[in-house]
């Protein structure tokens, strides 16, 4: 088995984080194939600015929000009837501050008068992390490493269940927070299809999801807040450049998420386009870092956020 990681770790570069942030998403070569019986940690953390909760799925317009992400996750590939899968638990920390500078006609998400500048004080503990778990429906078969490396792979599509469960610090009484008081469930087919030469090998993934979110029922200076479901289409397009270094063109569509505060809209609808690029090195057969930059580069709904992500990947 140990003899078969140095080919692995190139496969294995990118695991499994879909936080949902800024322009970035899962990132790229996150559900691509895995031998049965791999288990697999990385250490992540995020920069990031924008103008949008500390999770990034709800849209405060007159916001200028800075966050630091940790986050630490473990992922196990296995077999389910055959099949590939993979379940994941990634607890997730950090910092956040910022301002808010109200506008002429503020929406319920930001209840202070016009013209109001408010300061955020820093916030550090913890987010609600991310649980979750993926199956093959289509060209994934559960393979242990030696069939793994012989294996010609084609179109493969997955099923795709997460969910963020309310642990994180949340006080009704703050205007940002680490937590979200709500769940978040997540569901999703994840398509991958390689191209090319194996040797340099290319694959595009293509993530459609829709994420779900229950009421927050402590929101600030409020009693009630709703929220629709937010769509997104992420799509990557990679390749190996030599045996342990590669890049990635990253591109990611969000619409929905509008929020209603005791039964007012915020006018917060995502419209937005976000892109970046990503590199990926194994150091050596168990260990890789990667590193990707990303921002919003088109949008219709007065959103702006960038985030530069560094990983540290484990395999074992």
């Amino acid at each position: 088995m140990r003899g078969l990681l140095p080919g692995l770790a190139g496969l294995l570069s990118v695991l499994l984080l879909p936080l949902m942030v800024a322009a970035q998403g899962d990132g790229p070569r996150v559900f691509l194939l895995a031998p049965a019986g791999i288990n697999a940690l990385s250490l992540t953390y995020m920069d990031m600015a924008s103008n949008m909760n500390f999770a990034g799925n709800l849209l405060i317009q007159d916001a200028d929000i800075e966050s630091d992400v940790g986050v630490l996750n473990y992922n196990r590939f296995f077999s389910l009837g055959g099949r590939f899968a993979e379940i994941w638990v990634a607890p997730i920390w950090g910092t956040v501050r910022g301002s808010i500078q109200v506008g002429e006609s503020p929406p319920p998400i930001t209840p202070f008068p016009p013209g109001t500048n408010l300061d955020i004080p820093s916030e550090s503990g913890l987010a609600d992390p991310y649980v979750a778990m993926r199956v093959g429906l289509i060209g994934a078969p559960a393979l242990e490493a030696q069939e793994f490396m012989q294996h010609k792979q084609g179109f493969q599509m997955h099923a795709l269940l997460g969910a963020y469960p309310p642990l994180g610090d949340y006080d009704g009484d703050r205007p940002i927070n680490l937590g979200t008081n709500r769940w978040n469930v997540r569901l999703g087919l994840p398509m991958v299809l390689p191209l090319g030469n194996p040797a340099k090998q290319t694959y595009w993934e293509i993530i459609p999801s829709v994420n779900f979110f229950t009421d927050n029922t402590d929101p600030y200076r409020a009693d009630r807040r709703e929220q629709d479901p937010i769509g997104v289409l992420e799509t990557h397009l990679s390749r190996n450049f030599t045996r342990k270094f590669w890049g990635s063109l990253d591109l990611r569509y969000q619409y929905g998420g509008e929020s209603t505060t005791d039964g007012v809209s915020d006018e917060n609808r995502f419209n937005q386009l976000g892109g970046g690029v990503s590199l990926g090195y194994a150091v050596n057969r168990s260990w890789t870092i990667w590193a990707g930059y990303g921002e919003i580069i088109a949008k219709n709904d007065n959103s702006r956020g960038d985030m530069l992500r560094i990983r540290l990947i484990w395999v074992f």
